[in-house]
Order: structure tokens, then C-alpha cells, then sequence
């Protein structure tokens, strides 16, 4: 007799393994469980309690980051708590670019970058809400959100600060700009976060050319572009301008650690604002910092406003500087050669693009107490941008057409 032990059989559990790959089960109990589907919300009341969440998150993150920058600010500043409502709506307003009062003074040309911080959060969440199959119900339900929340939260910023405006010198904005324009910021947001897909779905229901939806694509693509460039540019003046931004910082010899973090943090707010005026006299049009201007062919100078941001303007223009006028020409050029449009969607995309200038420069221009009005001129930056986009278009569509022609003679 053999001592060699026979073999055990071989065990049904890696058969039973096999046969429930793909399956989860209780580490305890054992139980098999299928991943339920996701329910699709199918009522008014279920679209809402669904969609809820994507609306409300990103107003809660600004509602409570405000509230906790304007806390640690009155506590490191050793105020009174009593402020902080009033502190609040204020700061609600400036990062949705309403104009405030502070005893008496009207600033109107708030940051335009905690805007932009509002239409991208706001964008995101909405992406996220209709990435996948989506009805006009369930975008009806979305913008009633956004639109209530917008406006919800403007009312009780109102309140504050109207509230706050019978101890403080603190006065409550015009009415309509405390709603309108924060409900614009929140619904250009909606607008961005909608995939174009979608959009290019409801353009074809309701009988709108498919080009209408592209041309707003590519209009966000060339404004991109165009104020990347004008960054670039401004960041190259305010270097060579060093000098003048020693000036300015001049204007502070007392300032701590604390003012040096204050005055980085709103040059940094501001930024958006240079490029967007920047952008401007590339284009050949002026920006103004009250009795002051400046564009590619002349200035007038005047006393900077004390913001280490003006030390790019410089006090004359050079003879050169029409030349930057092909900085805009060779963006544009550029986005047409890479994306051949018709003269219909050239048409469009300049509407698009006028659009978005008119926008950026309501947001980004106002008076700022005693310097007056400083920015660009909104009407203005929406003319130069349609013609200037409208006329590239055209020229590059044609040069496109006569190489073609060209081409079919010489190969006859």
C-alpha cells in the first residue's frame, strides 16, 4: 500500500467564483446584490428633489466662503461682530459685480475675477447635473433653480446690507442691478454647464440653424484666444513698467504684512479687469481711468489711481505701438484658418462675439468713486469685436476661395 496521500477534488468554489464574476455580495451574509439602476426622476417633485443638490452646492460653497473670509477678516482686524452682516451682503454683491456704497462712495468697477469664480462654479455643477440624458422638463426644473436660487440669496443680501445701512455708512445697491446681475452670472453659468450637444438638440427643435449653436462655440474659443493674448501683452507692459509700480507702491509706506496680503489679493482680482481693457486698445479702441486715456495712437495722462495694476499704462504712447494691432489679426486669422466656416457662421460667430465683449465690459467697467469711470467702454468693445471678427472671417474665407480657384484653373 501506497503512504502517498490521493489527491483531494478539486473545490467548486473557484467554479462558483467564475460563475459569479460580475456580481457583488455580503462579506458576511453572503447575499448576491445587482447594482440597481439609477432611477430617472420622472415628476415635477422628483426633478427637483433630484436636481436640487447640483443647485445648491455651488451657492452654499460661495454663501459660506464669504461668510468665512468676512468672519476671519473681523476677527484679525479686532472689529465688531456686529458688521459681519452687513460685511456679507456686500461681499456678495462685489463678487457678482453689483455696484456698492460705502459712506457715500460708489464703486462700480468691482473684480471681475470672483465673478468669473461664480460662472465656473456654477458651470461645473450644472455640467455634472446633465451628463446624461436630459428632457426639456429637466432643464425647465434646472433654470427654475438656478434662477431661484440667484435670486433668493440676492434678496437676503439686500436685506443685510439695507439692514446694516441704518448704523454702518453702508448703503444698499440700486435694486435692479442687486438682481439682475446676479442672476445673469448664475444663468450664463447654466448656459456654459448645458453640453452643446444639448443645445444643438433643442436649436433643432426649434428650427434654429444647427450654425447658430457651432458659431457660439467657436465665439468662446476665439475670446479665449484673444484674451489670453491681451494677458500676455499686459503682463509684458506691467514688467517693463517696474518703475511706475514702485511708484505706486510707494503711495503705502505704513502698510503691514496684513495690507501687503490685501493689496496682492485685489491686484490679483483686478487682473481680469487690465486684460479686458487691454484687449480693448489692441483692438483700437481706448480705455479710461476717469479723465485719463490711453490707446495705440495717443494718451492722455492723469495721476494713477493708487493700484500697482495702472503702472503698465505709460505715460506716452510709443510710435510703435500700432504695430500690436496684428496681435489680434494674426489670433483671429489663425482661428479661421483652423476652422473654415461659411459667411452665415461668420456672420454669427461675430454676434457671438460682440456678445461676450458687451458682457465682459458691462462686468468689468464703472466709477469708482472720485476717479470716476475706469475701463472700457462696453458698447465700444462689442462694435471693435463683431467687426474685427466679421471682417477677418470674411477676408480669410475669401483668400480660401480664390487659392481654391486657383487651383482648379491650374489643374485644367
Amino acid at each position: 500500500m501506497s503512504t502517498t496521500p490521493s489527491p483531494r477534488p478539486a473545490s467548486s468554489t473557484s467554479g462558483r467564483r467564475k460563475r459569479n464574476n460580475g456580481v457583488s455580495t455580503r462579506k458576511i451574509t453572503g447575499i448576491k446584490r445587482q447594482d440597481a439602476p439609477a432611477k430617472v426622476p420622472e415628476t415635477t417633485q422628483e426633478r427637483i428633489k433630484h436636481y436640487l443638490p447640483y443647485v445648491a452646492v455651488p451657492n452654499a460653497v460661495i454663501a459660506l466662503g464669504i461668510l468665512a473670509t468676512c468672519f476671519a477678516v473681523i476677527l484679525i482686524a479686532g472689529w465688531s461682530l456686529t458688521y459681519l452682516p452687513g460685511a456679507v451682503g456686500q461681499v456678495w454683491f462685489v463678487f457678482h459685480g453689483v455696484p456698492v456704497r460705502i459712506d457715500d462712495i460708489e464703486l462700480a468697477a468691482v473684480p471681475l475675477l470672483p465673478a468669473m469664480g461664480v460662472v465656473a462654479l456654477v458651470a461645473r455643477r450644472i455640467r455634472a447635473a446633465t451628463a446624461g440624458r436630459v428632457s426639456i422638463l429637466d432643464l425647465t426644473v434646472l433654470f427654475g433653480l438656478v434662477a431661484a436660487f440667484a435670486l433668493v440669496l440676492s434678496a437676503i443680501a439686500y436685506f443685510m446690507v439695507a439692514d446694516a445701512s441704518s448704523v454702518y455708512a453702508v448703503q444698499a445697491p440700486p435694486v435692479a442691478a442687486a438682481f439682475i446681475c446676479p442672476l445673469l452670472l448664475h444663468l450664463v453659468g447654466y448656459c456654459l454647464g448645458v453640453r452643446k450637444v444639448v443645445w444643438q438638440a433643442l436649436a433643432k427643435r426649434a428650427g434654429i440653424p444647427k450654425e447658430s449653436v457651432d458659431a457660439g462655440a467657436v465665439a468662446g474659443r476665439i475670446a479665449t484666444r484673444l484674451f489670453l493674448a491681451a494677458g500676455v501683452v499686459y503682463l509684458i507692459f506691467l514688467a517693463a513698467g517696474y518703475a511706475r509700480v514702485g511708484e505706486l507702491l510707494d503711495q503705502y509706506p505704513s502698510v503691514g504684512w496684513g495690507g501687503a496680503l490685501g493689496l496682492i489679493v485685489l491686484c490679483l482680482a483686478y487682473l481680469p479687469n487690465a486684460v479686458v481693457g487691454t484687449l480693448a486698445v489692441l483692438l483700437g479702441g481706448s480705455f479710461t481711468y476717469g479723465p485719463g486715456e490711453i490707446n495705440l495712437f495717443d494718451a492722455i495722462s492723469v495721476p494713477y489711481p493708487p493700484l500697482p495694476l495702472f503702472g503698465a499704462l505709460p505715460a506716452e504712447v510709443p510710435v510703435w505701438a500700432p504695430v500690436l494691432l496684428l496681435i489680434p489679426a494674426g489670433v483671429l486669422a489663425h482661428c479661421f484658418i483652423s476652422q473654415r466656416l461659411s459667411l452665415v457662421g461668420i456672420a454669427a460667430t461675430a454676434t457671438w462675439s460682440a456678445l461676450v465683449g458687451a458682457g465682459v465690459g458691462v462686468f468689468s467697467a464703472g466709477r469708482a468713486g472720485a476717479y470716476g469711470v475706469i475701463g472700457a467702454q462696453p458698447w465700444m468693445l462689442a462694435l471693435l469685436l463683431f467687426v474685427w471678427v466679421a471682417v477677418t472671417g470674411a477676408a480669410v474665407l475669401g483668400v480660401a476661395a480664390l487659392r481654391q480657384r486657383a487651383a482648379d484653373n491650374s489643374g485644367r
